[in-house]
C-alpha cells in the first residue's frame, strides 16, 4: 500500500486462468521497460507472458516519473508566466492552486487505476498478463505467486527470460525512525508523488534527483522544506556549478538546505510531530519525513539461488546484448533490462536496453526452424548496447531543470581523460525574449586531442529540452569541427549552441 491506501495488487489474470503454461519468452516486470520487450517481441510473432506483482505500469507510471513531473510541470509553467510582462500582471499575487494540481496528477495516472494501461499496452501488443511475485525457479523456468496466497504456478520459457524488476528505494539506518508510521510520517517516493495534501513541515532526508524534485515541488505549494544530505552539495553526481545554480534556487523559495549533515537521530512527540537531531547538535521539527537516500534493483527473494547465481539488493551483471552471463551456459536465455542490472537507472536507458535484448532474442531465432514465422524488424541487427557513459542523458525536473549527457569535468578526469571545457550562461536574445531572470548555465566538456565532444550540461528553464542535439553528438563522436554546421534558428534559446562553440574557441 502507498499512502491513501491506494491498492497496489488489484485483481484478476490470476495464474489458474491460463490456457497454457509455457510461452516463448516470459517477462519478469510490467513497467514500461518490460512493456516495450513485450511490444516487440509479441509484434515478431512470439508468445509473451507478463508477469506482474503490482500495478501494471510499473513504477514510473504510478509512483515515478509521471506523477512526479505531472506534479512539477505546473511548478514550471507558473514560474515562467511570472517571469513575463503580462502574464506576470495577470497573476498578480496568486498561488498555485495545489487541489487542482492533485487532480490532474490523478487523471494522468487514472487514479492508480491499471485497467486503462492494460488495454493500452498489454491489449495491443497482444501479450498475456499474469499477476503474481515471479522467482526463478530453474532455467527458463518461472514460479508465480498470486499476491495473499502460498501456491506457486509453474510456467516454463522456450527461448527467454527478460528480467525488468526495477529497483526499490533504501531504508536508512536512523535510530527513531522505526517509530514514524510509513505512508502517514514515513514517506517514500510513493507516498510524496501520491499524496493529496501538503505536509505543513517536511524534512527530506537525501539530495539527489528525487529529493531535490520534491523539495521543489512541496516548497512551492506551501510547505516548509529542509533538505538534509551528507554531500557538500546537492545532486553531486552533476556540474556543481548547475547544482549551485538549484540550491539557491531552492532557498529562495524558503527551502533549508543541510549540507554536509547527517540524521543523528528522530524523537517522535506525537502523530505527524516529531523531532530530528542532525550531526552539528542542532534539531528541526518535523511533521512528515521523506526517505530519499536511494534505491537498490528488485533482485531479493528472487529465486537466482537456482540457477547458481546470488541477488538480494545487488544488480544482475549483463553483457552487451543484456544478457546474464552464467557458468556452463552457451546460449542465452536469461536477460536483464532497466534498473535490475544498475547500469544506468532511468526509464528512457531501460527502453533502450529492452530494444537492445529484444533485437538479441530476435536474431538469435531468427535462423532457426521454429514453428511460427518470426516478423524481425529492420534495427534487428543492432544487438549490443553502448554502455552508459558515452550516451546515457539525463534530466532533473527541479526549478530550473539540469539536463546532462556524458561526462562531466570531475568525471571525466577521473576517467583519465584530457579534457577542457566551453562555459556560456543564457545571456542570449531567444532567452530574453523567452523570461525576465531566468538563471541558465550550460557546459560542454571535450576532449582535448580530437575536439570531440564528451559530455555536456543544461541547467535552465525547461532544461529538459536541450539535451537531445548533445547527445547525438556525444554518441556520434562528433568533433567541434562537425558541430559549427549545426546552425540553432533565431531567436530560439537553442542559440547557446553557438555560444558554446564560441567558448570552445570555434
Amino acid at each position: 500500500m502507498a499512502t491513501r491506501g491506494i491498492n497496489v495488487h488489484p485483481e484478476g489474470y490470476h495464474p489458474t486462468s491460463l490456457a497454457e503454461t509455457t510461452f516463448d519468452i516470459i517477462i519478469i516486470g510490467g513497467g514500461p521497460v518490460a512493456n516495450f520487450a513485450e511490444g516487440r517481441l509479441a509484434q515478431a510473432g512470439l508468445s509473451v507472458a507478463v508477469v506482474q506483482h503490482e500495478l501494471y505500469g510499473g513504477e514510473c507510471h504510478f509512483f515515478g516519473c509521471v506523477p512526479s513531473k505531472a506534479l512539477l510541470r505546473p511548478v514550471e509553467a507558473f514560474e515562467a508566466a511570472k517571469a513575463i510582462d503580462g502574464a506576470r500582471e495577470a497573476i498578480g499575487n496568486s498561488n498555485i492552486n495545489v487541489d487542482a494540481v492533485f487532480k490532474r496528477r490523478d487523471k494522468i495516472v487514472d487514479s492508480w487505476d491499471d485497467r486503462n494501461w492494460i488495454s493500452i499496452s498489454n491489449g495491443t501488443s497482444g501479450a498475456t498478463l499474469v499477476r503474481g511475485f515471479a522467482r526463478i525457479a530453474g532455467i527458463k523456468k518461472v514460479s508465480v505467486q498470486p499476491h495473499g496466497e502460498t501456491q506457486r504456478y509453474l510456467l516454463d520459457a522456450r527461448f527467454a527470460v527478460i528480467v525488468a524488476t526495477g529497483s526499490t528505494h533504501v531504508v536508512p539506518s536512523v535510530p527513531g525512525i522505526e517509530t514514524l508510521e510509513e505512508g502517514k510520517e514515513l514517506w517514500i517516493n510513493r507516498d510524496a508523488v501520491a499524496a493529496n495534501h501538503v505536509p505543513e513541515r517536511l524534512i527530506i532526508l537525501g539530495a539527489g534527483p528525487v529529493g531535490s524534485e520534491m523539495a521543489t515541488f512541496y516548497s512551492a505549494v506551501g510547505s516548509k522544506v529542509t533538505l538534509v544530505s551528507p554531500t557538500a552539495e546537492i545532486l553531486p553526481k552533476v556540474e556543481q556549478e548547475a547544482a549551485k545554480i538549484v540550491r539557491k534556487s531552492l532557498e529562495s523559495h524558503g527551502v533549508q538546505v543541510k549540507l554536509s549533515t547527517r540524521v543523528s537521530k528522530i524523537e517522535k512527540q506525537r502523530t505527524n510531530s516529531f523531532k530530528v537531531t542532525l550531526s552539528d547538535g542542532n534539531s528541526i521539527p518535523g511533521s512528515v519525513l521523506l526517505n530519499a537516500t536511494g534505491r537498490k534493483p528488485r533482485t531479493y527473494d528472487f529465486g537466482l539461488d537456482t540457477i547458481g547465481l546470488t541477488g538480494e539488493g545487488e544488480p544482475l551483471q549483463t553483457n552487451k546484448s543484456l544478457a546474464v552471463p552464467m557458468p556452463g551456459e552457451t546460449e542465452p536465455w536469461l536477460y536483464a533490462v532497466g534498473d535490475v542490472n544498475g547500469l544506468s537507472p532511468t526509464t528512457h536507458m531501460g527502453v533502450y536496453q529492452a530494444r537492445i535484448a529484444s533485437n538479441a532474442i530476435l536474431s538469435s531465432l531468427r535462423d532457426r526452424n521454429l514453428s511460427v514465422e518470426i516478423k524481425t524488424p529492420i534495427g534487428v541487427t543492432v544487438t549490443e548496447a553502448v554502455r552508459p557513459g558515452n550516451t546515457f542523458p539525463q534530466v532533473i525536473f527541479t526549478e530550473p531543470n539540469i539536463g546532462t549527457v556524458g561526462h562531466t569535468l570531475a568525471s571525466a578526469t577521473t576517467a583519465g581523460l584530457k579534457v577542457r571545457v566551453a562555459d556560456s550562461d543564457f545571456s542570449i536574445p531567444g532567452a530574453w525574449l523567452y523570461g525576465d531572470n531566468q538563471p541558465g548555465w550550460a557546459r560542454w566538456v571535450i576532449e582535448e586531442t580530437s575536439n570531440r565532444l564528451v559530455g555536456a550540461t543544461f541547467c535552465c528553464i525547461e532544461g529538459s529540452e536541450f539535451i537531445n542535439a548533445s547527445q547525438v553528438a556525444v554518441a556520434q563522436g562528433l568533433s567541434l569541427a562537425d558541430m559549427v554546421h549545426v546552425v540553432p534558428p533565431f531567436p530560439t534559446r537553442g542559440e547557446i549552441w553557438s555560444y558554446l562553440l564560441n567558448a570552445a574557441g570555434f
